[in-house]
């Protein structure tokens, strides 16, 4: 097909108004998703189980899903053995409670941070008595990081969770671990009061539910399927928290979490012990959240998969 002429102008064939349209496309669609970008919020949470052993597929994850927000737990490594540099050049500031060789918690931010970063549950012990160290727990541990992010205006204050495994039921660990969650929900009551967004990411290691794990008969009061491991997570959930997950997703059975051993991956017998907890003014703006469940099907995976929310800014 021939192109047509306007007086005093060379003719315009079809196929270059193809080459210009696409070119045009092209040019336009990344400036219409920043303009959307800017608009909405990503934040994720992440079991890495080492941060230095995942660096790699941490990069590509945060890339790939335009990540604002990461909130990272068991980084396994100290503040100096964090690998800044990866993170940095993806345009991350990175702030880091660590630990040498376990636990550890961080949270990674396209946006400014402003205010002190809180490291502890364990200021709220004056509501629930002292906390005692045990065997195998310690206050001390690396456990909790939180900040206040100045989005666009927008005041978000985050917190990276690592809630104790508890080892094993009717333990000191797990009494340690009961604990825990009730310091998290007395620090948690004092942060609503502020009447931020509140988003509380983090590994929990407790699934509330039966749909949120593999076999409910067979796991019913075993580590992280307990009655009184999974009460204590609903009382925060009581405060006015709500899982992101579950309420857009109420009758889907995803997991988050899968052994290495026994092939749990490959016969997808796994557990969601992954939450993005969000306050009633945050869960107004809730878009989206996702289990990004192919991450756990790659090399040398984490054993658990990150979870992903995405908020539009308020207007």
């Amino acid at each position: 097909m021939g192109g047509s002429a306007t007086p005093g102008f060379p003719p315009i064939h079809s196929s270059q108004i193809c080459s210009l349209t696409c070119q045009l496309i092209e040019e336009l669609i990344p400036l219409m998703i920043s303009g959307v970008s800017g608009r909405m919020i990503r934040i994720l949470t992440w079991n890495v189980n080492s941060v230095r052993k995942r660096v790699a597929h941490l990069c590509s994850v945060l890339t790939e899903h335009h990540v604002d927000i990461a909130l990272l737990q068991e980084t396994k490594c100290t503040d100096d053995q964090f690998p800044l540099a990866e993170l940095e050049d993806l345009g991350y500031k990175c702030y880091i409670h660590g630990q040498k060789s376990r636990n550890g918690v961080a949270i990674l931010s396209k946006y400014p941070i402003v205010g002190e970063l809180c490291n502890t549950v364990f200021d709220a012990e004056e509501e629930i008595g002292t906390v005692q160290d045990t065997g195998s727990y310690s206050v001390t541990e690396a456990r909790y990081l939180e900040c206040l992010v100045d989005y666009q205006d927008v005041k978000v204050r985050v917190a990276s969770v690592y809630v104790p495994n508890g080892q094993e039921v009717d333990t000191e660990t797990f009494v340690y671990k009961l604990n825990f969650l009730r310091c998290l929900k007395a620090r948690l009551l004092k942060l609503l009061a502020r009447e931020d967004w509140l988003v509380i990411g983090g590994d929990y290691n407790v699934a509330p539910d039966d749909i949120d794990v593999y076999d409910a008969q067979a796991l019913d009061g075993k580590l992280c399927f307990h009655p009184k491991e999974r009460a204590g997570l609903r009382e925060i959930l009581h405060l006015g928290f709500t899982d992101a997950f579950r309420i857009l997703h109420e009758g889907k059975q995803e997991f988050s979490w899968w052994n290495y051993r026994e092939g749990s991956w490959q016969r997808n017998r796994g557990m969601r012990i992954d939450h993005l907890l969000l306050s009633p003014n945050a869960v107004d703006k809730l878009v989206e959240c996702s289990i990004l469940s192919s991450v756990r099907g790659l090399e040398s995976p984490s054993d658990h998969a990150p979870v992903m929310c995405v908020l539009r800014k308020l207007v």
